[in-house]
């Protein structure tokens, strides 16, 4: 029995949610007002025999007892782990010699050490006294681990082989560079060293600045089995808690300018290091929260925008995922990302803005507008909008973007402001933008659910090797990677997966470009469960066979989901009203899945 299932077993979740809030029996359910928000009407159900809790009010969400305490203690799955654990008094303690990816991060946490050690030393006095004029204090240099990598490339080198570190372990952590030749030096030297983080605090990777003439200005660590910097912010560690505490998170360019947020108290604030922002790295903000604000000079977006940077990260995140039912409207929405720019004035960057006037960055970043309403004018300001090529390329460019919100008086609204900027009537606009939105809905309706003539081999490779269809959907996404560019992934919900550790492990691999990269991003207890998918038996199947499998596998889980929600809400004796009004958009929505069946 692996720890998460030690723990389940020793602990009911009636008892765990009894703490929280006073559960009154419901036929074979507990019925609660919802912790999570206000509400007359029990909406809060808690089911003892599946171990499970759901929502029928306003949240529309559940789960098991992990997810329970993520939502009431407002913390990430690793630290429920902890708190329940201790509840049922399970050793979490790692058993076993550390793996590859331990020796990574040891040697990690070495070199840092020694560019610590050596900044405080004589030979550091310079780049001290260069962290004094840009404002850094004893408090962020300790918090951030600020090192420098000294000159002549063999320092480090020497230190580690003293301290009976493996060399070969170090070249492929990427502080040591071995060249053809096979001699082996030191990756970094004379540079201000700022060792980035993974989410748990490990030291994945480093950037450097240099600290006389030369060029790179920076240079990061290259990619290794714990370090991709596409897939990583910085300081996202120190930023998690704020960003969930206030559903709101700041994102900078350089590791300078997160720093000085920190130290000003602006603790919500992370840093893309300097380059474009992608996909894996927004995903990962997404677990976070719902809004987010990007602080760029004031043609970094525009810049972005044109070539369609911006639009490709961020268009996935700002759709509002909606089941929509032709004759009762919406059923339920997932929330979207709502994204912000703050525009910084002219020729200053935020590490300076803070700096000079903490005030004047927080009224910038509370104040930020939103993304359209930036980009419209910053975009047309990158093009010759006096021509009709220019009008054509800025509609291309926007198009994607002012047709994803589900509002329509929104998208009316931008629709406006496009045509004000263009200098053109509106109604010229709509039916261009109509056109686009129907390609994106007939793409994704195309991806999501595809009409097939011979059965899928999802079923079949489950039944005969004996795998749960939850089981069967995440070890298919660990064996075939390139699955990750299917549309209708984006618009899963985890929710539909019954446990945490599996909602933790789809999450995390939406943002992995690797498996060392996903088990880095999740908690120690998930690595078992990581391994026990990637090492499953798959029947073999082409690129297409496999699509249509995920593509049932996904089509049951949520079809299980509903179906599940069903039995506890007739079980739960509520009055027929409050059934109604809560079993309705579950039957609409199985409705409409079997529909897609026949």
């Amino acid at each position: 029995m692996g720890v998460l299932d030690d723990i389940k077993a020793r602990l009911d979740i009636v008892d765990v949610v009894s703490d929280h809030v006073q559960l009154k029996k419901s036929g074979r359910s507990f019925k609660a007002p919802c912790p999570f928000h206000t509400e007359k009407t029990p909406s809060f159900i808690v089911n003892p025999e599946r171990q499970s809790w759901h929502c029928f009010g306003a949240c529309s969400t559940g789960g098991d007892v992990f997810s329970f305490v993520m939502r009431t203690e407002k913390v990430e799955f690793s630290e429920a782990l902890r708190i329940l654990a201790r509840r049922a008094g399970v050793s979490l303690e790692q058993k076993g010699p550390p793996g590859r990816s331990d020796a990574l991060f040891r040697v990690n946490e070495a070199a840092a050490a020694y560019y610590q050690a050596v900044l405080a030393s004589p030979a550091g006095e310079a780049v001290r006294k260069y962290l004094d004029k840009r404002g850094v204090n004893d408090e962020m240099r300790r918090t951030f681990k600020l090192g420098l990598s000294p000159e002549g490339g063999q320092s480090l080198k020497a230190y580690l082989a003293d301290h009976n570190l493996d060399e070969d372990t170090a070249v492929q952590a990427g502080l040591l560079h071995r060249a053809d030749d096979g001699r082996v030096r030191d990756f970094f030297w004379g540079r201000l060293m700022f060792p980035i983080a993974d989410r748990q605090g490990r030291i994945a990777g480093f950037g450097g600045r240099i600290m006389g003439d030369g060029q790179p200005k920076y240079l990061n660590t290259s990619a290794t089995p714990i370090f991709d910097k596409r897939g990583t912010l910085y300081a996202l560690h120190l930023a998690a808690d704020s960003i969930r505490g206030s559903d709101t998170g700041v994102i900078v360019e350089g590791y300078m300018d997160a720093i000085a947020a920190h130290q000003h108290g602006f603790t919500n604030v992370v840093a893309s290091m300097g380059t474009a922002l992608t996909e894996n790295q927004v995903t990962a903000l997404k677990a976070l929260g719902h809004n987010f604000v990007l602080a760029l000079d004031p043609d970094a977006a525009g810049r972005m925008a044109t070539d369609r940077g911006l639009i490709a990260v961020w268009e996935p995140m700002l759709r509002a995922v909606s089941r929509v039912h032709p004759r009762l409207g919406r059923l339920h929405t997932r929330d979207p990302i709502k994204l912000r720019i703050a525009a910084l004035p002219q020729g200053q960057d935020p590490d300076e803005l803070i700096r000079d006037n903490p005030k004047e960055w927080e009224r910038l970043t509370t104040q930020a507008v939103p993304l359209m309403d930036y980009l419209i004018p910053a975009v047309a300001a990158q093009y010759d909008v006096a021509t009709d090529e220019g009008k054509a390329q800025v509609v291309q460019t926007l198009g994607p973007l002012i047709t994803t919100p589900e509002n329509p008086f929104e998208q009316a609204r931008y629709r406006d402001h496009l045509a004000r900027v263009l200098k053109i009537s509106p109604d010229m606009l709509t039916p261009i933008l109509r056109q686009m939105q129907q390609r994106g809905g007939d793409r994704a309706a195309r991806a999501r659910y595809q009409r097939r003539d011979a059965a899928p081999a999802a079923p079949e490779v489950a039944a005969t090797r004996r795998l749960p269809v939850d089981a069967y959907v995440l070890a298919l996404l660990l064996h075939k990677p390139e699955l990750k560019e299917m549309e209708l992934l984006a618009t899963f919900s985890p929710r539909f997966f019954p446990k945490s550790e599996d909602r933790e492990v789809f999450t995390a691999w939406l943002a992995s470009p690797t498996i060392d990269s996903l088990k880095q991003a999740l908690d120690a207890s998930l690595h078992a469960r990581v391994d026990e998918l990637a090492s499953a038996e798959l029947e073999p199947a082409d690129r297409k066979e496999s699509e249509e499998a995920l593509q049932e596998c996904l089509w049951r889980l949520e079809v299980r989901h509903w179906q599940e929600l069903l039995a506890d809400l007739t079980s739960s004796e509520a009055p027929e009203t409050e059934l109604v009004a809560a079993v309705t958009p579950a039957q609409v929505r199985l409705t409409e899945l079997f529909a897609q069946k026949a």
